[in-house]
């Protein structure tokens, strides 16, 4: 058997439904591997940062996995995979599309950027 080592996992969020379900999966994932989840949220509206944290924080709480938030304001692509890089993270989980997506696109702006640019591991969420 495989035994992934994902001790530090990023959770891209941005308050969407999409955001949610990969929460929902990154929680899962530390679960298994017994991993930290890190949530973060890069915009300029920092309430709505806290308010997209703290439900990963309920999330995680409930799933018994260590948990912390950061919020930064930036480019959300940019600053998500700086912070992935800087904090050797093992993993991104992110949603496939965010809160300015379209349900006709596959995947976000932001997904897309952090996918193609990603030093690390990205896993997507629908």
């Amino acid at each position: 058997m495989l035994i992934l080592m994902l001790e530090k996992i990023l959770i891209a969020t941005d308050g969407s439904k999409h955001s949610e379900k990969a929460a929902i999966a990154g929680i899962e994932l530390s679960k298994l591997t017994k991993g930290k989840v890190t949530a973060i949220y890069v915009e300029d509206r920092a309430k709505q940062g806290i308010e997209a944290t703290e439900r990963i924080r309920d999330l995680a709480s409930k799933a018994g996995v260590p948990f912390e938030a950061k919020i930064i304001e930036g480019n959300p692509a940019n600053e998500i995979l700086k912070f992935a890089e800087e904090a050797k993270m093992d993993i991104i989980v992110i949603g496939s599309i965010g809160v300015t997506g379209l349900k006709k696109f596959m995947i976000g702006s932001v997904t897309e950027k952090v996918v193609r640019h990603s030093k690390v591991p990205v896993m997507t969420v629908y």
